[in-house]
């Protein structure tokens, strides 16, 4: 046969009308009995993390007809329903599902209607799930190392220093005991760094143990499994700058003169101490650094008669040591280091059996060098007053480094 232009138009024409014809008779018995309902889906599928469990959330589908979601994970093997309570998608649908190992699935979300009849899957997937594998690997947060506590000693109050957390953190629960032999807990929260136990026995044990969540918005809270103790918290020890301003060391001036002579910062004078550079000056020197000094007017003039330098401060119940550190001194000294209750010292010449006078350091030429300490017990809060009673002859001087306080 031979085949012209006429004859191959022809014949694919022919060609083509068979196979529509083929393909619409498929269509018709796919569609025979209607056309193919599906179920509306729901939107926004979530999850929230949990502790061998999750929470899956989403937004209900307006479909009317809706009357379940079926759940699927494990490959279909594992699958849960619940009801639609409602149709408006602006409302949250939630499930939890339980008994889960920790590590990631997937699940597929199915809308069921009143006929049986499933929807497309909506797919939530890689959904964490966590356990004790989590859990063993959180640690409660680190505690400042180089300054871990802060004493107000007046109040009985102790302020805990920790480092910022490195993870998801939730709380941090104190535990420590009071003075009334009572258990309390303090919150240490996340975006702060410090947490103030009051009213704290000292000496006694405190524990911490801190909170996190795996993930924001996470359903469940994982506790680290072991608490920390808190290093000894003991008021024992210095606390000359809790209670002493200016303790020396040197000692700094509270006037503005740049000349040798002036006045001790934060310190009380009598008139008779301020005995230099025509009376503007007195009880404190440039000599080591700044110091705290007595001398006889301009040196070889008149001699110096009870000289007063003292600072008041209020200190708690406890039993206290002070020292008081010489600088330098030479000539005729009648040098006497006092804490008194009060607030101010005796005269020199009123030292005697004095009932103010908690504990008294007398020296002389021979014996005012080195350190000192004094040593004292308060039964109750109490104003004390601490400093020098100083008399000396001409061509006598004597200087102070620092003094020191501390707590037993």
């Amino acid at each position: 046969m031979k085949f012209n232009i006429k004859n191959i138009a022809w014949l694919l024409a022919a060609v083509t009308v068979i196979g529509c014809s083929k393909k619409n008779d498929a269509y018709k018995e796919l569609l025979k009995g209607g056309e193919i309902y599906y179920p509306g889906v729901i939107q926004n599928a979530d999850y929230r993390a949990g502790n061998l469990r999750t929470m899956l959330q989403w937004n209900p589908s307006p479909d009317p007809k809706i009357v379940k979601y079926k759940i699927f994970w494990n490959n279909k093997q594992d699958s849960l329903t619940i009801t639609s309570g409602s149709h408006n998608p602006l409302d949250t649908a939630k499930v939890i599902v339980p008994g889960l190992s920790e590590g990631t699935y997937n699940f597929s979300v199915y809308s069921i209607d009143a006929d049986g009849r499933s929807s497309i899957a909506i797919n939530v997937s890689g959904v964490r799930v966590y356990g004790p594998k989590y859990q063993s690997g959180l640690f409660n947060r680190s505690y400042n190392a180089s300054n871990p506590y802060l004493l107000d000693l007046l109040k009985g109050n102790v302020k805990l220093q920790f480092n910022a957390p490195d993870s998801i953190n939730t709380k941090t629960l104190v535990t420590y005991t009071d003075n009334n032999n009572k258990t309390q807990v303090a919150n240490l929260s996340p975006d702060s760094t410090a947490v103030t136990l009051t009213n704290f026995k000292f000496g006694s044990k405190v524990t911490f143990q801190s909170s996190y969540i795996p993930q924001r918005n996470a359903l469940d809270t994982f506790t680290v499994a072991d608490v920390t103790t808190y290093p000894n918290i003991s008021r024992a020890g210095d606390i000359t700058a809790v209670f002493i301003k200016n303790p020396g060391n040197p000692f700094y001036r509270s006037d503005n003169g740049t000349g040798k002579w002036g006045l001790p910062k934060d310190w009380q004078v009598n008139a008779n101490v301020v005995n230099q550079n025509n009376g503007q000056g007195g009880g404190w020197s440039t000599d080591n650094g700044g110091c705290i000094h007595f001398e006889a007017k301009n040196y070889s003039d008149a001699p110096l008669v009870n000289g007063k330098v003292y600072q008041t401060i209020t200190l708690p119940a406890g039993t206290y040591d002070l020292d008081f550190v010489t600088a330098g001194y030479g000539g005729d000294i009648n040098a006497n280091e006092i804490v008194a209750t009060g607030t101010t010292i005796p005269d020199i010449d009123k030292l005697s059996n004095n009932s103010a006078i908690l504990a008294q350091y007398h020296g002389d030429s021979n014996s005012i060098g080195g350190t000192h300490t004094l040593t004292f017990t308060l039964t109750q809060q109490t104003t004390v007053s601490i400093g020098w009673a100083v008399s000396e002859g001409t061509y006598t001087y004597l200087q102070f480094k620092n003094v020191a306080l501390r707590i037993r």
